[in-house]
């Protein structure tokens, strides 16, 4: 159930001015995008380690890298990476003094997800 006050629009990172430059995995920049709840996520292509790559950030949570051979598959897990990024997001909109052992389990799988 999605929070209705939270929208989850993406943004181009810094207007946009990353596209092109080299990122985090020594690659040209294709797609770099950022929530505004605090989530990044970019993809380069010609990197040091694999010809396309994903890295995810949820600021403050975590940081995590995926590796592709190609634009095809690297550009439909970066829109699946946005959607579980997102449920990240909306689970930590629950407040603090309701996040019991089982909002940490559903947080622990959620992190699970994310980085598989």
């Amino acid at each position: 159930m999605k929070n209705e006050l939270m929208e989850y629009k993406w943004n181009p990172f810094d207007a946009g001015n990353s596209i092109g430059t080299i990122g985090s995995e020594n690659g040209k920049i294709l797609k770099d995008e950022e929530n505004p709840f605090g989530a990044r996520i970019t993809l380069e292509e010609n990197g040091s380690i694999a010809p396309f790559s994903i890295t995810v950030g949820i600021y403050g949570l975590m940081f995590h890298t995926d590796f592709y051979s190609s634009l095809e598959n690297a550009e439909k897990e970066f829109q699946t990476f946005k959607a579980k990024v997102e449920k990240v997001i909306e689970h930590y909109s629950i407040d603090e003094n309701k996040r019991d052992s089982e909002w940490n389990e559903k947080h622990n799988q959620l992190m699970e997800l994310l980085t598989e």
